[in-house]
């Protein structure tokens, strides 16, 4: 298998939750240190990503790719690396979800 596992993306974090006073739909940034696939891992957190130009989607294991690429990687350096294993394409898009499935 390549150095390459699926895709590039894009990630989005927030705050865990926000004062009664500020309203519903507003969103903190998170500006603490990068997360890394061992905190991903650790936090049984879902990396799910899906590649812009055909759709294809999957969910990576981070246990996994802490193991492949070091549990010291941050997780939008690991995105970098990513390629869609069904097209090719690098125009890809990416979450990371707070529970497990």
């Amino acid at each position: 298998m390549s150095d390459r596992y699926f895709l590039s993306a894009r990630i989005t974090t927030t705050s865990h939750h926000a004062p009664a006073s500020e309203d519903v739909g507003t969103m903190n940034s998170y500006s603490g240190p990068p997360m890394t696939l061992g905190n991903a891992a650790s936090a049984r957190v879902r990396l799910i990503v899906w590649c812009k130009a055909c759709q294809h989607q999957v969910e990576p294991d981070p246990a996994e790719q802490a193991e492949r690429y070091g549990v010291e990687m941050p997780v939008l350096d690991w995105r970098e690396r990513l390629v869609c294993s069904k097209c090719g394409g690098r125009h890809i898009d990416m979450v990371v979800s707070g529970t497990e499935r």
